[in-house]
């Protein structure tokens, strides 16, 4: 008999080892979701289009930093001559009165004059040219035919950067120094724009 007393029965060797894992199956792959990349919408789609209503808030911050600037002008000079004597007390209150009627009005006009050009200017383009409707009280529609066109220019204001637009100025031929300007594009459509007048677009697509 062996001197050695074994307590219990042993465990077999193998079931001392730490059991190994097993091969590791990579989860099945989910198809990707593929997103389309944004395309901007055609140019030439047979359709009159708004510019960007952006512009009429940006028509009224350019009218209120002209308008209060100027018209305070006037209302400072009237008072120092009331102040200093020169302007008796009651005509400088009808001078005042009269002020505040005035500038009432100029403030009203430039809050609603910008929303009223909106709504009556339009762009439509075509293959060989620009047609533009314009006009609050008298209506216009100018067409800008692709043969005509000089040069085209797209300008920015340091409001109008603010808000991403721009104007397109179209520089046309057969009158001297004319040219034709569109306000409150969005500036990627205004160059969009610009690229679709310039004479070598005609030429390519002929």
């Amino acid at each position: 008999m062996d001197d050695r007393e074994q307590i219990g029965n042993p465990r077999p060797a193998e079931d001392n080892q730490e059991a190994e894992p097993g091969p590791v199956v990579p989860s099945p792959i989910e198809p990707s979701r593929v997103v389309p990349p944004l395309v901007a919408p055609a140019l030439v789609d047979g359709e009159e289009h708004h510019v960007d209503p952006r512009t009429v808030r940006v028509g009224r911050i350019i009218g209120f930093l002209v308008v209060l600037p100027i018209s305070m002008v006037p209302l400072i000079l009237f008072t120092i001559g009331w102040g200093v004597g020169g302007i008796p007390g009651s005509v400088y209150l009808g001078i005042l009165t009269a002020w505040l009627l005035i500038i009432s009005s100029l403030l009203l006009l430039t809050y609603r004059w910008p929303a009223a050009r909106y709504r009556h200017l339009r762009y439509l383009v075509e293959e060989d040219g620009l047609r533009i409707r314009r006009g609050v009280f008298w209506r216009k529609v100018i067409w800008i035919p692709i043969t005509r066109v000089q040069h085209t220019d797209v300008s920015q204001g340091p409001i109008q950067r603010k808000y991403s637009l721009g104007t397109l100025t179209v520089h046309t031929a057969g009158t001297a120094g004319a040219s034709i300007s569109v306000e409150g594009l969005e500036h990627g459509i205004a160059s969009r724009l610009s690229d679709h007048l310039r004479p070598a677009h005609a030429a390519d697509a002929n």
